[in-house]
């Protein structure tokens, strides 16, 4: 016993002379000293690892030396942020959530007001859908103004389900207006202009949003009334989209639908009918802001317009839309729907208003430095191909059709290369591949720099921090409109716009690669 009691005894000694050591050893180890100077580009320490960018490097050819890399930005890692992002998934690993802290609201919020010029005529639309399909129904809208002699209100760019953030750009932050109305005759104004919002507004705005139109008591006290004629059967016989009402709840706006004026013959022969009318809008419409004004030839929406059939009565065309409010006599007239009218007479909109629409030179400025980066050979050339390889929901359009049509709606990137060898035999040159894509696919990431195009990977630039979330797109588009060589996704919008500006301002003809039908999807 007196054995086993003394071997105990100096185990424990040794356990408490272990445990004074190590206390000695960290208690004078000197501090972890982290270097925050993360915006010194000498800072011998090496950059924050990232792995997507560390994949593309491996399959990509090797980049030129940091003495010959341009200066393009680069992003910057913040500590604020990285801090956030970590106690936000230790949250999630808790199983809860962060909510976004809001300022709280005064008691006393005015009215936003909207302010027009009294002695100036103007046309309005609600936007449609992506940023492409919002720029061709700024097209329809302007055409229609320019007809009438009507100053052009632009909504702003406005998010959709493809964008998480709830926001929204002004046109003027990407295109130079006073060029396009110099060019084209069109004045405009923005709803920025026209109806300024305070921070407290916006919040609401985007609280609406974020609620669905839900649980804000706020939003319907200090929302406007702004009427809108029944375009395409939006608004009646079609509901408005995510991007309408967005745009509608952010600038504290409800939308009061009525029927177009009646082509003038029809209207000539039903006086009578249109008096009884009137009362009927009155009822529907009340009081309403500064944009619901209410003039002679609008017929009811709602249950009065259910009873009748009013699609025979209904805009479907350009010209139907200036042949309706010619000698209109409203300030204001506010189209719901402008992307899907349609011209038989071919692609005027583009020929008389959107060409006129050019990026403004901080966009253009943006692009060529990213150009310059990608395709550093573009300094001894000054040319290179650009493409627009569209991948990610255009299946959506084709996904009921046959194999042979969905090869036509998403070519093989083996077509696309054969329109690269065609551009380079024409030029004499192996001029540099741009690529812009909404790809996810590592295949194909793959065989893009096998190929060695370059894809252009905005998350590796500070393009969103300095243009905002639609910068990406717009310098896109910028790169693809000003290539020497576009290579184009013919089922895709965005390739028709890249087109025309191709042929319009630089007289190139877009390549498209080989399809085996001629089917095309609609929309």
């Amino acid at each position: 016993m007196p054995g086993l009691r003394t071997r105990r005894l100096l185990s424990l000694g040794a356990i408490v002379i272990s445990g004074v050591i190590l206390l000695h050893l960290f208690s004078y180890r000197a501090p972890l000293k982290v270097d925050l100077r993360l915006d010194d580009t000498t800072s011998p320490h090496l950059p924050p690892y990232h792995p997507q960018q560390h994949q593309e490097q491996q399959r990509e050819e090797q980049p030129p030396s940091a003495a010959q890399r341009p200066s393009v930005p680069e992003p910057i890692p913040d500590p604020e942020n990285v801090l956030r992002l970590m106690e936000d998934r230790s949250i999630a690993r808790q199983g809860g959530t962060r909510k976004p802290k809001e300022a709280p609201l005064p008691n006393d919020i005015p009215k936003p007001r909207t302010t027009l010029d009294p002695d100036t005529k103007y046309l309005g639309y609600l936007m449609y859908g992506g940023l492409t399909n919002q720029f061709i129904a700024f097209e329809n809208a302007a055409f229609v103004a320019l007809k009438l002699n009507r100053t052009l209100i632009l909504p702003p760019f406005i998010t959709t389900n493809h964008d998480k953030e709830v926001t929204n750009q002004r046109w003027s932050e990407f295109f130079d207006l006073d060029r396009f109305t110099s060019l084209s005759g069109i004045k405009t104004v923005e709803w920025h202009d026209i109806r300024p919002l305070s921070p407290e507004h916006v919040q609401i705005g985007n609280k609406q949003v974020r609620s669905h139109g839900r649980n804000n008591p706020w939003w319907p006290k200090l929302a406007e009334n702004l009427t809108c004629h029944v375009t395409f059967g939006f608004g009646d016989s079609e509901n408005i989209h995510t991007t309408e009402r967005t745009f509608l709840r952010q600038f504290l706006l409800i939308p009061r639908y009525v029927r177009p004026p009646l082509p003038r013959r029809a209207a000539i022969e039903s006086d009578e009918a249109m008096e009884n009318e009137d009362e009927e809008y009155e009822d529907e419409v009340g009081e309403g802001g500064d944009l619901n004004d209410r003039t002679q030839n609008r017929t009811p929406s709602g249950d009065a317009a259910s009873k009748k059939d009013n699609t025979k009565d209904d805009i479907f065309y350009l010209d139907q839309a200036v042949e309706r409010f010619t000698g209109y006599r409203g300030q204001t007239v506010f189209l719901s729907h402008t992307y899907k009218l349609k011209d038989p007479h071919g692609p005027r909109s583009w020929k008389e208003v959107g060409q006129y629409m050019h990026f403004n030179a901080k966009v253009k400025d943006y692009a060529l430095r990213i150009i310059r980066h990608r395709a550093p050979e573009f300094k001894e050339t000054g040319k290179y191909i650009a493409m627009h390889l569209r991948r990610g929901d255009i299946w959506m359009k084709c996904r009921t059709k046959s194999a042979e049509q969905m090869m036509d709606c998403i070519p093989p990137l083996g077509h696309y290369a054969e329109m690269v060898d065609q551009a380079r035999n024409t030029e004499g040159k192996r001029l540099p591949v741009l690529v812009t894509t909404d790809s996810e696919s590592e295949e194909d990431f793959s065989t893009m720099a096998r190929l060695g195009w370059r894809r252009l990977n905005h998350d590796l630039y500070t393009t969103e921090r300095e243009l905002g979330i639609f910068g990406p797109a717009m310098v896109d588009a910028a790169i693809l409109a000003d290539a020497d060589f576009m290579v184009g996704t013919q089922v895709s919008t965005m390739t028709r716009i890249a087109a025309r500006r191709q042929m319009t301002w630089h007289g190139h003809e877009p390549l498209y690669p080989r399809t085996t039908t001629s089917w095309t999807p609609e929309g």
